[in-house]
C-alpha cells in the first residue's frame, strides 16, 4: 500500500466547528491522516498561498463564495476531494446535511414563505451541482438515500450508505456509579427530586430539533404517573434561547421539571445518567447524539424523520414517533413509564457502529476513486 505522500485527500466543509457535520469533518481528517496526506478546506482558512472565502457575509453569499473558492483552489490538484458541503465539485460527496428540498417541504409545506429566504433558492442548486460532479454520493442513512433518488433522479448507481460512527473511548455504558455520582462529575448545578425519571435532550437549533415536542412529551408522561411514582425531569443541553420556551413551560406546568444546561462537552456522564434520551426532531439525516446516547446504554425516543431511527428497535431499544406525533404522545408517554432494558442491551445494539468502521468505509471509497484515476 502506498504511503500518505502518494494518497492526498481534501476534506471540504465551510465551517470548521459547530455541528455534527463539522465534527464529522474533523473526525475523518484525524482518522485518515495516518494513511492519507489530508488537507482541510474551510471558509477563512488558508490553502497554500490563498485564503478561502466564505467566512463572512450573509449565509447565501458565504455558501456561494466558498464553493467558487474551493473549485478554483483545487482545479488540477492531484488527490481525492471529499466534500461535506453543498456547492464544491468533488469526487465523493458526503450528504450529511440531507436533501434540502426535503427539509424545505417539511418546514414550509405548501406555504410560499420559503421564497423569502435566499438559501432556499440557492441550496438546491448548489446541492445539484455537487451531486452531479461526484463519482460517489455517500448518505448516512437509508432515509437520505431514498431522498437522493427522489430529488436527484439518475443518482442511484453512485449512491452508497455509510452510517455515522461513535468513539467507544468517549461514549460507553456507565460504570457502577449512582446517578448522583455521575452528575457530580459534570456539575450540572441542578438538584433532582428522588426518585425521578431523568430525560435528556441534546441539540442546537431547538425548533428543528423538536424541543417543544419534547416538553409536550414530558408533560404527557407526568400526567400519566400515579401517586408515589417518579415524575419526569428534563435536562436540555445545547445552544438556544431558553426564554423562548418559558411560556410553554409555564403552560405545561413544568417550571420545576426543566433545566437548561447550555453547551456542554462532557456529555457521556449525562447520557449515562439519563433514563431516556429524547429528540423529536423535525428533520435529521442521522442525529449522532442518538447514537452516542445508545452507546452509553440510554434508550432513545425520536421521529421517523431522523435517519438514526434506523438503528433503533422500536419498543425495545427506543421508540420511534410516527409522522403524526400528536396522536402517539400518549402511547410514547406510556412507553416512557414502562421502559426497562437489560443492562448493556441498548449499547450492544450499536456496538459495531464505531468511528473506526465509518472511517474504514470512507477510506475504501476514496481508494476506489483513486484507483479509477
Amino acid at each position: 500500500m502506498s504511503g500518505p505522500e502518494h494518497r492526498i485527500a481534501y476534506i471540504v466543509r465551510r465551517q470548521s466547528s459547530g455541528g455534527g457535520a463539522e465534527m464529522a469533518a474533523g473526525r475523518l481528517a484525524a482518522c485518515l491522516a495516518p494513511q492519507w496526506m489530508v488537507h482541510r478546506l474551510s471558509g477563512g482558512g488558508r490553502f497554500f498561498d490563498r485564503v478561502l472565502p466564505g467566512a463572512r457575509g450573509p449565509g447565501w453569499w458565504r455558501a456561494l463564495r466558498f464553493a467558487a473558492g474551493v473549485d478554483a483552489a483545487l482545479a488540477g490538484q492531484p488527490g481525492v476531494i471529499l466534500s461535506l458541503e453543498r456547492g464544491p465539485d468533488c469526487h465523493i460527496y458526503r450528504a450529511g446535511d440531507g436533501v434540502h428540498l426535503r427539509w424545505r417541504s417539511l418546514r414550509h409545506g405548501r406555504s410560499p414563505l420559503w421564497m423569502a429566504n435566499p438559501l432556499h433558492w440557492l441550496y438546491p442548486r448548489l446541492e445539484a451541482k455537487t451531486v452531479a460532479s461526484a463519482r460517489l454520493v455517500v448518505t448516512n442513512s437509508e432515509m437520505v438515500r431514498r431522498e437522493m433518488e427522489r430529488f436527484h433522479p439518475g443518482t442511484a448507481a453512485k449512491l452508497r450508505v455509510v452510517l455515522n460512527g461513535y468513539d467507544p473511548g468517549i461514549y460507553f455504558p456507565a460504570p457502577q456509579l449512582t446517578r448522583q455520582e455521575l452528575l457530580a462529575e459534570v456539575s450540572v448545578g441542578a438538584s433532582l427530586p428522588e426518585p425521578c425519571r431523568l430525560f435528556l435532550f441534546v441539540g442546537s437549533g431547538w425548533r428543528r430539533k423538536g424541543l417543544a415536542q419534547a416538553l409536550a412529551l414530558l408533560a404527557a408522561h407526568n400526567r400519566t404517573v400515579g401517586p408515589g411514582e417518579p415524575q419526569g425531569v428534563l435536562f436540555v443541553v445545547g445552544k438556544g434561547r431558553p426564554e423562548a420556551f418559558k411560556a410553554l413551560i409555564r403552560e405545561l406546568r413544568l417550571d420545576a421539571a426543566v433545566h437548561f444546561l447550555g453547551l456542554r462537552s462532557d456529555l457521556c456522564p449525562l447520557y449515562q445518567a439519563a433514563d431516556v434520551f429524547i429528540l423529536p426532531t423535525r428533520y435529521d439525516p442521522f442525529a449522532n447524539a442518538c447514537l452516542e446516547a445508545m452507546a452509553c446504554d440510554c434508550p432513545v425516543i425520536t421521529t421517523a424523520d431522523n435517519g438514526a431511527a434506523e438503528v433503533i428497535s422500536h419498543g425495545r431499544t427506543g421508540y420511534v414517533l410516527s409522522e403524526n406525533q400528536s396522536n402517539n404522545l400518549v402511547e410514547a408517554a406510556h412507553w416512557l413509564r414502562s421502559v426497562s432494558n437489560r443492562p448493556g442491551e441498548v449499547a450492544a445494539s450499536v456496538a459495531d457502529l464505531t468511528v473506526d468502521r465509518e472511517t474504514r468505509s470512507f477510506s475504501a471509497l476514496m481508494e476506489e476513486v483513486l484507483q479509477r484515476g
